[in-house]
């Protein structure tokens, strides 16, 4: 089989199996936006801007989006218990690498009444049951990627079992002590969230890939991004497999005036960083009128995953379309 069928195949197995996993479940799988009036609400992601031209010639600016994050809550809002997409997203400025790409496909998912703690065990059922039925579909072995047992690893507790840093949500004095920790990258002028993602880089995530299977876990609230925040802590995870980054879960912000409020937070420390604005959705903040039942959320990257699953230590397994080539 030539690599390009071979790519083809193994995109087709793994839909048939994450459609067959949450079809089991009783998910209704969804469509959204890809060209979107709001691409997301990240502080530090960057988007492709398009536009598009009515009758008159009047240009509307848009953008493709990052995620269908805002969407898939919109229809969780019409009472939807459980969703899920398969579908292309899209970041701009990033970096080109192994495990990056600009165009990417994104498996996310929603379950109303789902806990934080359940919604990580439903992730990690997810990778198993996807893994075995793949391998049938496929008809081939796939490497042993799991680990009997996924280790739940807070990032305060990393931060102090890692780096040797008491971690202080906002701490000015963060860029001082990593230094004193011997975070290399430091530097003195770093404000607490970029000295937090040098020693996350430099002295974390190498610690993580020495375990076979971690979930990182428990996020200081400044990076909770649209998570709840209980007991000062953002019931934020992801789930990593050796070093790489795999999902991005979340127990969700419901209500309309806590997203608002966490949104614009978020848009002013863009502004702040001179990136260019992105544009708040009113129709999300209306429909989070009516969405105020318990809600948790993930955001697996569907590519990385198939590329572990073929033993690959970059994308081109799993993209047979890829920029960088």
């Amino acid at each position: 089989m030539n690599d390009g069928l071979a790519v083809l195949k193994r995109r087709d197995a793994l839909r048939k199996a994450t459609r067959g996993f949450f079809e089991t479940r009783g998910y209704l799988e969804v469509d959204t936006p890809v060209v979107a009036r709001c691409p997301g609400t990240e502080v530090h992601l960057q988007y492709f801007e398009t536009s598009w031209s009515d009758h008159a010639q009047k240009r509307h600016q848009r953008w493709l989006r990052s995620s269908p994050e805002l969407h898939m809550k919109r229809i969780m809002a019409l009472g939807v218990e459980k969703s899920f997409q398969i579908g292309p997203c899209f970041r701009n400025h990033g970096e080109m690498s192994e495990w990056h790409n600009p165009e990417f496909t994104m498996l996310e998912w929603y379950c109303s009444g789902m806990s934080y703690h359940q919604m990580i065990k439903e992730t990690e059922d997810y990778l198993r049951e996807t893994a075995d039925a793949f391998a049938r579909l496929y008809e081939i072995k796939v490497p042993d990627l799991l680990p009997k047992k996924f280790e739940w690893i807070g990032v305060f507790d990393a931060f102090k079992s890692w780096a040797g840093i008491d971690l202080v949500d906002g701490d000015p004095e963060l860029a001082k002590k990593a230094i004193e920790a011997g975070v290399l990258s430091v530097q003195n002028t770093d404000d607490f969230e970029i000295a937090y993602f040098k020693t996350l880089i430099e002295k974390i995530e190498p610690q993580i890939a020495k375990i076979k299977g971690c979930v990182l876990m428990d996020y200081p609230p400044s990076q909770s991004a649209l998570a709840v925040v209980q007991n000062g802590r953002a019931s934020r995870f992801e789930f990593y497999l050796g070093r790489v980054e795999l999902c991005n879960g979340f127990y969700e912000l419901t209500g309309e005036s806590e997203n608002r409020k966490r949104i614009g937070e978020a848009m002013a420390l863009r502004r702040s960083h001179g990136y260019p604005d992105s544009p708040e959705d009113e129709d999300f903040y209306l429909a989070m009128k009516n969405f105020t039942k318990p809600c948790a959320g993930n955001a697996l990257g569907f590519d990385r995953w198939l590329a572990l699953l073929a033993g690959s230590s970059s994308l081109d397994s799993s993209l047979l379309f890829r920029e960088m080539k």
